[in-house]
Parts: structure tokens; C-alpha cells; sequence
């Protein structure tokens, strides 16, 4: 196993790289293009983009309402990573920064950008592809976060703001591009609620949802073991927002909350099984010892643990 950074090292306070200063502005300059965008789509364009939306109902369309505490909650986070976390001179915190969230972050707010620009003009087909860029740019920072950069024997100050500054905005946001993928992907190719096979597809798609939230929260096989309650919960929360808007369509409505209830209690099982502890939970892996797959997916892994370990408790 290569050498593993000293807890000191991880901790060590560096000035931040050209790249990571470059990284800095459009990260604060995205973000509030991203905001101010959102903003005056919804107060200033007519029609604004929940108007479009109940212009264009489906079987995939969520409650307004849990769309818009999605979207405060998460902003708060956002403008906590741009205009906090991200100017940390930690070294840990900068190599999150730098490596792990790199360009992903203004990307995704641009896509963002794209996707308001087309979807205001009700060109649904662009837009899903801009959602499309979305669920990947912001995935591919998410897998990354988690398997390289998930907090282990760090300091619960510097532990705590990866956690509630990067890792929790990027799941957010990653688990509700899901829902926006396949709810514009309604608008575009199956609008309406004339043909009943729509709701079936709906009903499967609700499925698929609660199968990945129900991975990321106890087995952590997209992130090589890595568990994730927060985006298990947003999934969570997505499935109520559909179950609540489509309260007409009583099979649908019903899975969705079945769905979204049973996301809940597996969150709470598995939360309170490790104490309640949010830095316990993304911390553990699948079982007590590591494993040979584990092992050989953990290396330069900064999650590490830096104790050295016994080789015979390794290969068991």
C-alpha cells in the first residue's frame, strides 16, 4: 500500500495553487449567475418556469412547493462551498477543492444556466440535454467526493465543513437532477395525461429512483462501498414531491409515497445504526475489516486510515 499523508499533513495550512485560485473566481462567478438566472426566471419571465411547468403537466411533475425548499436548502449550501468552504487554506480542504470538485461545480451551474435559457423558450428537447450535462457533471464530482474524499480521522472542524460545504450540496444536487431528468424528459416526449401508459412508465421510473436511493444508502456499490444518506434522502424527497402533485393518479401517487416512506425508515435504520453520527455513516464501508476489492479501489485514496494497519487483518 503507497504511503498514506500524516493527519498533520492533511491539516497543514498551504497557499492555495494558481489553479485553485482560478478555480475560486468562476466557482463565485457561476454561482451567481446561477442564482440571479433562477431568479429572474421565476419572478421576471413570463411565463416564469412553474408556470411552464403547470402549462405542461405529467405523471413526473412534483409539487412545486418541495421543489422550492429543495432549492433553498441547496443554495444555502452552495453559496456556503463558494463564498466559504472553497477559500479554506487546509490542505485537505483545497485538494477537495481543487482535485475532487474541480471544474464540476461551475459546469454544472452553467448547464444550469443552459437549461433555464431553453426551457423558458419551451424548447423541452435542448433542455433535456442540458439536464442530461447536469446529472453527469454533477455525478462525476459526487462518485469522486465519495471515494476519494469522504472524511476519515480528520479533525470534526475540518471534517464537518467537506461534509456540510462539498459533499452534502453535490448529493443534493446530483440525486434531484435525477428526478429533473426524467420529469423533463416527460414534458418533452410524453406530456399530458391522455395515454394511460404514461403512468405506468411513471410508476417504473418511481422504482428506479428508490433502487438507487436504496443502494447509495446501504450497500454503497456505485462508490466502492462508501454509504450515502444524503442523497437517499433527496431521492426520498423527490418521490413525495410526485406522490403529493399526482394525488389524481392513485396508483402512482401511492407507490411513490410507499416508495418514499420506505426510503425513510432504511435512511434511519442505517443512520441510527451508527449512532446518529453523519461523519460515522460516510465514513463506513461495507462490513467491519476491508476487503481485497476494497482495499485495491482504495489506493491514494485520502480516506485512508493513517494508523498503520496489521498486514494479516488487511488480507483476512
Amino acid at each position: 500500500m503507497p504511503p498514506v499523508p500524516s493527519n498533520i499533513e492533511l491539516t497543514s495550512v498551504h497557499p492555495p495553487s494558481n489553479k485553485l485560485k482560478v478555480l475560486r473566481v468562476f466557482n463565485v462567478l457561476t454561482i451567481l449567475l446561477n442564482f440571479f438566472s433562477n431568479s429572474y426566471s421565476m419572478v421576471f419571465s413570463r411565463p416564469n418556469v412553474g408556470e411552464i411547468s403547470n402549462k405542461n403537466p405529467t405523471y413526473f411533475t412534483p409539487s412545486l412547493i418541495f421543489v422550492g425548499i429543495f432549492w433553498f436548502i441547496l443554495y444555502i449550501l452552495q453559496f456556503g462551498f463558494a463564498f466559504y468552504a472553497q477559500f479554506s487554506n487546509i490542505h485537505i480542504v483545497q485538494s477537495v477543492v481543487e482535485n475532487g470538485v474541480s471544474w464540476w461545480f461551475s459546469l454544472s451551474n452553467l448547464f444550469l444556466c443552459g437549461w433555464l435559457f431553453f426551457w423558458i423558450r419551451e424548447n423541452f428537447i435542448v433542455s433535456e440535454i442540458f439536464v442530461l450535462l447536469i446529472l453527469i457533471s454533477t455525478s462525476m464530482a459526487h462518485n469522486w467526493l465519495m471515494t476519494k474524499y469522504t472524511p476519515n480521522h480528520l479533525p470534526s472542524s475540518v471534517a464537518n465543513k467537506i461534509v456540510k460545504s462539498t459533499h452534502i450540496p453535490f448529493a443534493m444536487f446530483s440525486a434531484f437532477s435525477w428526478l429533473s431528468l426524467f420529469h423533463n424528459g416527460f414534458v418533452a416526449f410524453a406530456p399530458g395525461y391522455e395515454h394511460d401508459e404514461y403512468a405506468n412508465i411513471a410508476v417504473v421510473l418511481a422504482w428506479f429512483l428508490a433502487i438507487i436511493g436504496i443502494c447509495w444508502c446501504i450497500t454503497g456499490v456505485f462508490s466502492h462501498g462508501k454509504r450515502d444518506g444524503v442523497f437517499s434522502f433527496t431521492i426520498a424527497w423527490a418521490l413525495l414531491g410526485v406522490a403529493i402533485h399526482q394525488r389524481e393518479t392513485k396508483n402512482l401517487s401511492i407507490t411513490c409515497n410507499i416508495l418514499a416512506l420506505a426510503e425513510f425508515i432504511i435512511i434511519f435504520v442505517v443512520w441510527n445504526r451508527y449512532g446518529g453520527n453523519s461523519l460515522e455513516l460516510l465514513r463506513a464501508g461495507i462490513g467491519s475489516r476491508p476487503t481485497r476489492s476494497r482495499i485495491a479501489n482504495s489506493r491514494n485514496d485520502l480516506r485512508e486510515p493513517l494508523l498503520p494497519q496489521n498486514r494479516e487483518e488487511i488480507l483476512y
